[in-house]
C-alpha cells in the first residue's frame, strides 16, 4: 500500500493547500490534512476518502462514536474531526444570528469603505435575500485605471448559485470624481435590463470616490424624499425607477372587434361535448373571434397547432379533414381528453356499455379518493363512487383509446358534482353539491382525427420538433399555476395515489409547474417564438384589466410581446371585451381579450 510520502510533493494535500489554497482541494484532501496520518494498510488520503464516502451528506452530523466504529480511528482522531466540525458550526451559527440587513446606501458604504482608496477600478456585488439580508459580498472584477470589467454573466452567476433575491453593485472611481460617466450609465442600463430578464433585480449601483459617493437609487428617488431600498413594504429597484430602460413599441392600430358571436351547440342526450367543463381561460366563447382572424389572415392552412390546448376547444374548432391538428397540454387531465376527442380514430362501440357498468357501481366502502376528498370537495357518497369508478376503469378498459375516453367521461362527470367554484384551490364551506355523480358518453366525431397528433410535453420542448402553418399560443397569463387549480383532477386522472397535504389535499406538483407563471415567463416566451417553425402566429394574451390581486397580473408585458413577435414578422392586434372565467379573486375591471397576430417572414 503506497504511503503518503511516496506521492509526489506537488500532489500531497498539505503542499497543494499551501501552493493553491483550500479551493484547489477536495473534501477528502481537507480531511486528510486534519487527520495528519493514516492507519495500518491505508495512507491518510485513502482513510479520509473512506470516511467521506461512508458518511456522505451526513458528515457534518457525525459523532465521536460514529468515527470510533471505523477500524483504525482512535479517540484522539475522532475528537479532532468532531471538534473541527463543531467549531465551524459555532461560527456559522454566530454569523447567521448576526445577519446584516441592507436598508439604504449608508449600510452599503459601511461595508465597502475599503474600496475608496483602491488604485484600480473594482466592481463589487452585494447579494441579498428576500429580507435584504446580506448573503455574500464578492469582488466580480478588477480593471485597469478608468476601465472596469463588467459583464452580466459574471454578476448573475453567483446570484443564481446563492438563490439571491436582489443585487447591489458598487464601483470605485480612483480619479476622485464619483459622478457617473457615460460608460457608467450605459453599463447600469445593460445590467439592470439583464437583472429584470433574470428575475434578480438590481436595487442600486453606487460609485465610490475617495471622499464622495453617487447612488443611482438616491438620485432617481430624490424627488420622493426617501432613500431606503424598501419603502411602504415595496422593494425599490433601478428597473422600476429608470425611465429609459423600456423602449416604446407603437402599433399603428389595435382593431377593436364588436361583432357578436353565438354558439349554441347542444350535446345529444346522454353525451357531453368538449366545452362542457369549467376551466380557467376556456376560449369556447371566443372561438368565432379567433376563427374570423384565421379566416382573414391565414389562407389555405393545412395544419393548426394548439400548443397550450387546455380543454382543446380551439383545436377542435379547426378539426377538419383537410387540416391536421397538433394539440398539446402538459397536464395529464387535459391530455386524456384531447386524446379522446381529437385522437380517437377507431370505432368505440363498447364504450357506452362500459359507461353503463360504471354508473351502476354501488359501494359503501371508503377508498383512496373518499378518504382524502369526501365531505370536502364532494359528498362522501360521491367520493366513494368516484374512487370506485376510477379503479374499475383500470380493470375494464381493453385499449388505450377506451381508457382515455372513460377517464375523460369521469373527469367531466366529476366537474358537475364538485363542491367548488370550478377549480380545486379550495372547496366551498357548505356542502351543497349532493346530486349523484353520473358518467355520460363523449360526443365524438372521430372522422377527422386520423391525421391529428396529440402531445403531453413542455411547449418549449415540443416547439423544436414540430412544423405547422398556424401556431396558436394561449399560455397562462399570470402566476396562478394550473397544476394548483386542477391538482385533484390530475390526481384522479393519473391514479398514482400519491400522498396529499394541507387543507386543500394537494399532491406534489413540482414536476408540472409552468415557466409562464414564473418570473422567467418572458424568457420562456422568447425561446418559444424563436424556435417556432410556422407561417402564422396567433397569441391570446389577456390584459388582465385592473387587478386587485397581484397574482392575477400579467407575467409578460405588451412591450416584450411586441418586441419578441416583431423579430419574427409584422404584428397586428385584435381586441374585444370579454369577461373571463377567473379563480374568483381577481375582481378585474376593463378586461379585454387580445389576439396578437404575426405574419411570419423571418
Amino acid at each position: 500500500m503506497p504511503k503518503i510520502k511516496d506521492i509526489p510533493k506537488i500532489d500531497r494535500p498539505r503542499e497543494r493547500f499551501l501552493k493553491k489554497g483550500a479551493d484547489a482541494l477536495s473534501k477528502s484532501d481537507l480531511l486528510a490534512i486534519l487527520l495528519g496520518s493514516g492507519i495500518r494498510g491505508k495512507n491518510v488520503r485513502q482513510l479520509s476518502e473512506s470516511i467521506i464516502k461512508k458518511f456522505g451528506k451526513n458528515f457534518l452530523n457525525i459523532t465521536v462514536d460514529d468515527l470510533l466504529e471505523i477500524s483504525g480511528i482512535g479517540q484522539a482522531k475522532a475528537l479532532q474531526i468532531v471538534s473541527a466540525i463543531s467549531l465551524v458550526k459555532r461560527f456559522y451559527a454566530d454569523e447567521k444570528s448576526n445577519e446584516i440587513i441592507i436598508k439604504n446606501s449608508q449600510d452599503v458604504l459601511s461595508l465597502t469603505y475599503d474600496l475608496r482608496d483602491k488604485k484600480k477600478e473594482h466592481l463589487l456585488c452585494l447579494y441579498l435575500n428576500a429580507r435584504n439580508s446580506l448573503l455574500k459580498k464578492e469582488i466580480i472584477s478588477v480593471g485597469l485605471l478608468d476601465k472596469a470589467l463588467l459583464h452580466p454573466r459574471e454578476i448573475f452567476y453567483p446570484a443564481i448559485e446563492l438563490n439571491a433575491a436582489s443585487v447591489i453593485l458598487i464601483h470605485n472611481h480612483p480619479s476622485g470624481d464619483s459622478s457617473p460617466s457615460e460608460k457608467d450609465i450605459e453599463v447600469v442600463e445593460k445590467i439592470v435590463q439583464a437583472g429584470e430578464i433574470m428575475g434578480i433585480p438590481i436595487i442600486d449601483f453606487i460609485i465610490l470616490s475617495e471622499n464622495d459617493h453617487y447612488s443611482f437609487h438616491e438620485k432617481l428617488k430624490k424627488q420622493k424624499g426617501g432613500f431606503d431600498y424598501v419603502a411602504d413594504g415595496i422593494q425599490g429597484t433601478l428597473f422600476a425607477l429608470l425611465e429609459i430602460e423600456k423602449p416604446a413599441y407603437e402599433v399603428t392600430t389595435i382593431q377593436k372587434i364588436d361583432k357578436p358571436y353565438f354558439h349554441f351547440s347542444k350535446a345529444q342526450n346522454n353525451t357531453f361535448q368538449l366545452q362542457n367543463r369549467r376551466y380557467l381561460g376556456n376560449k369556447y366563447k371566443l372561438l368565432g373571434f379567433i376563427e374570423d382572424i384565421v379566416a382573414e389572415k391565414c389562407n389555405g392552412i393545412k395544419s393548426f397547432c394548439d400548443i397550450f390546448a387546455g380543454t382543446g376547444v380551439v383545436g377542435e374548432r379547426f378539426n377538419k379533414p383537410e387540416i391536421k391538428i397538433i394539440s398539446n397540454d402538459f397536464l395529464f387531465t387535459n391530455y386524456v381528453c384531447l386524446k379522446a376527442f381529437l385522437g380517437t380514430s377507431s370505432p368505440i362501440q363498447n364504450v357506452t356499455d362500459k359507461i353503463d357498468i360504471l354508473n351502476s357501481l354501488k359501494t359503501a366502502q371508503d377508498n383512496y379518493f373518499s378518504k382524502y376528498f369526501g365531505n370536502t370537495y364532494f359528498s362522501l357518497e360521491n367520493a366513494r363512487k368516484i374512487g370506485a369508478i376510477r379503479g374499475e376503469i383500470e380493470r375494464i378498459a381493453e385499449t388505450e383509446e377506451e381508457k382515455n375516453i372513460l377517464i375523460c367521461s369521469l373527469i367531466y362527470a366529476v366537474d358537475k358534482v364538485a363542491n367548488t367554484v370550478g377549480h380545486y384551490d379550495a372547496f366551498r364551506k357548505d356542502l351543497d353539491m349532493l346530486q349523484p355523480v353520473k358518467l355520460l358518453a363523449p360526443n365524438i366525431d372521430h372522422l377527422n382525427n386520423g391525421n391529428n397528433d396529440i402531445y403531453k410535453e413542455d411547449a418549449n420542448i415540443l416547439i423544436r420538433k414540430i412544423v405547422c402553418d398556424v401556431l396558436y399560443i394561449d399560455p397562462p397569463y399570470n402566476s396562478r399555476q394550473y397544476s394548483d387549480a386542477y391538482h385533484l383532477l390530475e390526481n384522479l386522472a393519473e391514479w398514482k395515489k400519491p400522498n396529499v397535504e394541507g387543507v386543500a389535499k394537494k399532491m406534489d406538483r413540482s414536476h408540472i409547474k409552468s415557466s409562464y407563471c414564473l418570473k422567467n415567463a418572458t424568457q420562456a416566451f422568447e425561446d418559444l417564438i424563436k424556435n417556432a417553425n410556422c407561417k402564422h402566429i396567433l397569441l391570446s394574451y389577456n390584459n388582465t384589466g385592473d387587478s386587485k390581486d397581484g397574482r392575477s397580473n400579467a407575467r409578460i408585458n405588451d412591450n416584450d410581446i411586441l418586441r419578441i413577435l416583431k423579430n419574427k414578422g409584422e404584428v397586428e392586434i385584435f381586441e374585444r371585451d370579454y369577461k373571463a372565467f377567473t379563480a374568483g379573486k381577481s375582481n378585474g375591471d376593463g378586461n379585454a381579450e387580445r389576439i396578437f397576430y404575426c405574419n411570419v417572414t423571418k
